[in-house]
């Protein structure tokens, strides 16, 4: 085989490829993302709405996928509230419901073990 005709098949060959793999990009999901800069309001808003009922806490913003987008500590909160923090926001998260409701939930259910 020549040079050329090898130059042709190959050419042909990519053609072909690209052309199978256009329906697929009609396939992707879209999405949206939390930015950091809202990650940043809603652990602010948070943290002061906590402060300001007394409480010393931790805020965990997460992402879609329970990743954390943004972890902080709020002043003299002991250090297990980070790994708390994260917990709960994750919980959420899976189950799609505010975390509000997942503490609710729990103290409802007086036979679960978390309720303790």
């Amino acid at each position: 085989m020549t040079s050329s005709s090898r130059l042709f098949v190959c050419a042909l060959a990519t053609g072909a490829a690209l052309t199978l793999t256009a329906p697929a990009k009609a396939d992707l999901l879209p999405h949206k993302d939390l930015s950091l800069a809202t990650a940043l309001t809603i652990a602010a808003t948070a943290a002061e709405t906590c402060k300001g009922q007394g409480y010393r806490v931790s805020v965990a913003v997460v992402g879609r996928n329970g990743e954390i987008i943004l972890h902080m500590r709020g002043d003299d909160a002991s250090p297990h509230t980070m790994e708390n923090s994260q917990r709960k926001a994750y919980t959420s998260r899976t189950f799609r419901v505010p975390s509000g409701e997942i503490a609710q939930r729990l103290k409802d259910n007086r036979h679960c073990r978390l309720c303790i």
